[in-house]
């Protein structure tokens, strides 16, 4: 039978008990069989404890349930704790990485455009330097040039004038035999 079935039968043949007795008018008494209220007592006393032993049995499970139930949420949450800890380091480590990688691609893009930019003006110097070269070795060329020329010119120029003067003095000579030669003739 079930406990509570038997405690419910105990209070109702406690209930039939009072139900029996015989009241004494006046006073609002009753007088029943305390032999037949004693033993069922005992009886509720024998079931109840049982109940309450099982109640308490029941409350210690639900207890160890319930600190079982918190020790495995405490251990969830201690991993979930551990696996966000860990899931935040890695996002870090590649927010770090990919910032130095950031670094590495500015420094170079930076390299980069300070070596083409030192190329140019390399070419620039190195352009104005040959055309500085150039127009010196143009100068000089046409200075030399001139020189040789003016050099040649006033050497021809006294060629020239030699060659006219002693063409000169030949024809003043060839004049003279001449004139001497025809003056004889005509003294002859």
């Amino acid at each position: 039978m079930d406990r509570d079935m038997e405690i419910e039968k105990y209070l109702d043949e406690m209930e039939n008990i009072l139900a029996e007795g015989t009241r004494i008018p006046l006073f609002n008494k009753l007088i029943v069989d305390d032999n037949e209220l004693h033993i069922i007592i005992e009886k509720l006393r024998g079931a109840v404890p049982l109940e309450i032993k099982r109640a308490h049995e029941l409350l210690d499970e639900q207890n160890e349930t319930l600190k079982k139930a918190r020790a495995e949420a405490d251990k969830i949450v201690e991993q979930a704790h551990a696996e966000g800890d860990r899931i935040v380091d890695l996002a870090k480590a590649e927010a770090d990485r990919l910032v130095r990688q950031e670094e590495v691609v500015k420094a170079a893009e930076q390299k980069a455009s300070e070596i083409v930019s030192d190329t140019q003006q390399y070419d620039r110097d190195m352009r104005a330097a040959a055309d500085a070269y150039a127009d010196k070795l143009h100068s000089e060329s046409m200075k030399y040039a001139m020189e040789v020329f003016s050099y040649l010119e006033d050497n021809l120029t006294k060629t020239l004038n030699a060659i006219k003067e002693n063409g000169d003095a030949l024809r003043n000579s060839y004049d003279e035999d001449q004139r001497l030669e025809k003056g004889s003739e005509e003294n002859r």
